[in-house]
């Protein structure tokens, strides 16, 4: 069975991408990924992301979605509990949401 990788990740979303962009030059994410490995959970995350034209600059944190508690107010922005239960009901990538990095410099 996989386990469920949340992987905070700091990218670049190209101008065709369909997520929400504000000119930021760069953006702050966080997926849930399906995987066996560390190793297999960010090279799923890669094409996942390729495919909508996001670029990972480089990956912030990466941990097994059963060792921690997401229903805290700062996780509220990533919506992981959300994002996690649509990726357990398909065994998919979820990538989940991205926040500016111009939106978090205001906060």
């Amino acid at each position: 069975m996989s386990t469920f990788w949340v992987v905070d990740t700091k990218a670049k979303i190209a101008p065709e991408s369909t997520y929400e962009q504000d000119g930021s030059k760069w953006y702050y994410g966080r997926s849930i990924v399906p995987a066996d490995s560390i190793e297999e959970a960010l090279t799923l995350l890669r094409a996942a992301l390729k495919n909508k034209h996001v670029v990972i600059e480089s990956v912030l944190s990466i941990i097994d979605y059963n060792h921690s508690t997401w229903d805290s107010e700062k996780d509220e922005l990533h919506e992981t509990i959300e994002t996690y239960e649509k990726a357990k009901a398909h065994n998919e990538v979820v990538t989940g949401s991205f926040a500016s990095g111009m939106y978090l410099d205001k906060e």
